[in-house]
């Protein structure tokens, strides 16, 4: 089964995408915090964890910023090639901002249904 990290901090999203990933049969880890995705991202490395095939990453989160999440995805060895889609609200990111790092994807959560986002995932992972 297909592997998706959902990194969000709103419960209501969660609630909603988590649900919709399911029902297309994948398996969703849901991570509220940059720091908690983090440790799993170091886990993975040391063989402690299965890798995921696509991320959904909140750039806005509690404790740190998405792109730092994204920065420690890309540097790691285990999950460097693992699909990154920016889930975000904010308007008008630079590209300076990402410091370099590409996501796979930069979608606006309000510009897209959680069908059509279960749709781009199965895309993707096909």
């Amino acid at each position: 089964m297909k592997k998706v990290f959902l990194i969000e901090d709103d419960l209501a999203i969660v609630d909603i995408y988590q649900t919709m990933i399911k029902k297309a049969n994948f398996d969703v880890e849901v991570f509220n915090l940059g720091q908690e995705t983090i440790k799993k991202i170091k886990e993975i490395e040391t063989d402690h964890g299965a890798k995921p095939d696509i991320v959904l990453l909140d750039l806005i989160l509690p404790d740190i910023d998405g792109i730092e999440v994204l920065k420690e995805i890309r540097k790691s060895n285990a999950t460097k090639d693992v699909k990154v889609f920016i889930l975000t609200n904010q308007e008008n990111v630079e590209p300076q901002q990402l410091d370099g790092v590409k996501p796979d994807k930069f979608i606006t959560k309000a510009n897209i249904t959680p069908t059509q986002l279960v749709e781009l995932i199965k895309k993707e992972l096909q």
